[in-house]
């Protein structure tokens, strides 16, 4: 899925691997986009420092976005409440 340009998207993390270019470091994310009905699956890389701590597998984020990057991470809470 194509990431949006920008907004948001809630998100339930599924996998995360950490990564990093020339010193720098990312989290690989695959996610399950949260909707109205369904759920779409995502593989999106964020830098470190748009979280406020490593992503965590089973744990729902809000997710933004600006010029197709992601610009902010924050947990919202667990799927199973």
């Amino acid at each position: 899925m194509t990431l949006p340009m920008m907004g948001s998207w809630t998100v339930q993390v599924e996998e995360v691997r950490p990564f990093s270019i020339h010193g720098d470091r990312y989290f690989e994310l695959r996610v399950w986009r949260v909707g109205a009905g369904s759920e779409t699956q995502s593989v999106v890389r964020i830098p470190e420092h748009v979280s406020s701590g490593p992503p965590i597998v089973g744990e729902r984020y809000s997710m933004t976005f600006l010029m197709g990057q992601v610009t902010a991470l924050k947990r919202t809470g667990s799927a199973a409440g």
